[in-house]
């Protein structure tokens, strides 16, 4: 239903709210309800430069790299469309980031002068925040938990692989990339028990046995099929003991925890 259907149906107050919030959404469109006295300009310009401002503010401070790279003024041209197009669905300020990256994965059309990393670069930025609210457990394994690779393991709810196609670790004003990376950049970033998110670049390699290991048999199993697909020529001996090694340093560090532990 659309807003106007929708301002028709309503209940007057909840039409004058309606009428009110198109406005501050888009300054552009006259405020002024059928049968009603328009608001003093004046008074309508406080209001839309306090919404608008909160936004900026908080959109600027979860995506800093993003606001830079693109400028003040294209940068608040985007959070005008923002505001024009979008209708979020949390009345939580701090879920905002979830909608702005929604926003840009299906109702913002890209604009000359953008740049083509945007959309990477601002779900790199909103991680941080994502993980520091999330409300999951860490894992907290026992002290003697060792590392076996004939074990199935499962990945902590606070530790996401991720893998982009442009280098967003070191994306800045001085540096704007204009072609995609040849190989995915793959990261680790996750939550410890401290409540501190870190971001850690790992191997392509590291990056597919994690995405596979909750869906394996055993920590063997999904390194030798990531093995397969890859491709991969290497000592498997070698390998074995890269994995083990790994492994045991991601179960001290609450990242995988063996799957026949109790989990919080």
């Amino acid at each position: 239903m659309s807003d106007k259907t929708l301002s028709q149906t309503q209940p007057y107050f909840q039409k004058l709210q309606l009428d009110f919030a198109q406005h501050i959404r888009n300054p552009q469109q006259a405020y002024a309800p059928a049968g009603e006295p328009a608001i003093e300009a004046r008074r309508l310009k406080v209001y839309e430069s306090l919404f608008f401002n909160n936004i900026d503010s908080f959109f600027s401070h979860l995506f800093p790299v993003c606001q830079q790279v693109m400028g003040q003024v294209h940068w608040q041209q985007l959070l005008r469309e923002y505001m024009l197009k979008h209708r979020a669905r949390t009345p939580l300020f701090h879920r905002l980031g979830e909608e702005f990256l929604a926003f840009l994965n299906s109702d913002y059309e890209a604009q000359a002068g953008d740049p083509a990393f945007l959309l990477e670069m601002a779900h790199y930025e909103w991680v941080e925040l994502a993980l520091e609210i999330a409300e999951a457990e860490s894992v907290e394994n026992a002290p003697n938990t060792r590392a076996d690779l004939k074990k199935a393991y499962g990945l902590s709810a606070l530790a996401w692989p991720l893998a982009y196609q442009w280098p967003v670790a070191q994306i800045s004003v001085d540096y704007q990339p204009a072609q995609p990376l040849e190989q995915p950049a793959t990261l680790l970033v996750f939550r410890n028990v401290d409540y501190e998110v870190e971001f850690m670049e790992i191997s392509p390699l590291l990056y597919q046995w994690l995405t596979r290991l909750e869906g394996s048999t055993s920590a063997e199993q999904a390194l030798m099929s990531v093995v397969k697909v890859l491709e991969l020529e290497a000592d498997l001996e070698t390998l074995l003991s890269f994995a083990e090694q790994t492994l045991q340093q991601f179960i001290d560090m609450g990242i995988v925890y063996p799957l026949h532990s109790v989990q919080p």
